[in-house]
């Protein structure tokens, strides 16, 4: 009997660009558990303290231990967070999700974060933070749209090594821009 292989999907980005409902909505579609890195650092402390927006600090060594861990010992599985950027979990396929500014503007203003927490996550989006990490950190990383409309289809392409078409997403300008209307 051909033993199956195992599938480990880290969904990432910046917060407000929809990381938790499409990794719920393709976790469903794939049959796989969905694992929320936030539940994982809260459960087992692998944090230090807060900064100055009540944030966890996360230690980023004994986290990726722990995430490496679970992917030893798990089958397949999805795991989705911010933070996941920052660490390598082993034989992982990272999935960038990316949204434009002024969509995750209003997702964070909704949550109560304070402008300038909005502001450092829009800076974060707009110069690719999370992609720019994951491409240091995982050997398969895809970058999409989150609010594209075959986001579903395309990752399950992109997971099963199927080649589709690289997709980069620019928001510089659309920075420039809310800092130009934000200061006026």
């Amino acid at each position: 009997m051909e033993r199956k292989k195992k599938l480990i999907i880290a969904i990432l980005g910046t917060p407000g660009v929809g990381k938790t409902t499409f990794a719920k909505k393709l976790g469903k579609k794939l049959g796989l558990e969905v694992i929320e890195a936030n539940k994982i650092i809260e459960e087992k402390k692998l944090y230090s303290g807060l900064d100055k927006f009540k944030t966890k600090i996360v230690k980023l060594k004994e986290f990726e231990k722990e995430a490496n861990k679970m992917a030893k010992e798990k089958g397949s599985f999805i795991i989705e967070g911010h933070i996941l950027s920052d660490i390598k979990i082993k034989n992982a396929i990272a999935i960038v999700l990316r949204e434009h500014l002024n969509t995750i503007y209003k997702r964070l203003k909704k949550r109560g974060y304070p402008y300038e927490k909005i502001f450092e996550n829009l800076e974060s989006e707009a110069t690719d933070y999370s992609g720019i990490t994951a491409e240091r950190n995982y050997k398969k990383v895809y970058e999409f749209l989150s609010s594209d409309k075959n986001l579903t289809e395309k990752v399950i392409k992109a997971i099963k090594g199927e080649k589709i078409r690289k997709e980069k997403v620019e928001l510089l300008e659309e920075l420039l821009n809310f800092i130009m209307k934000s200061s006026q």
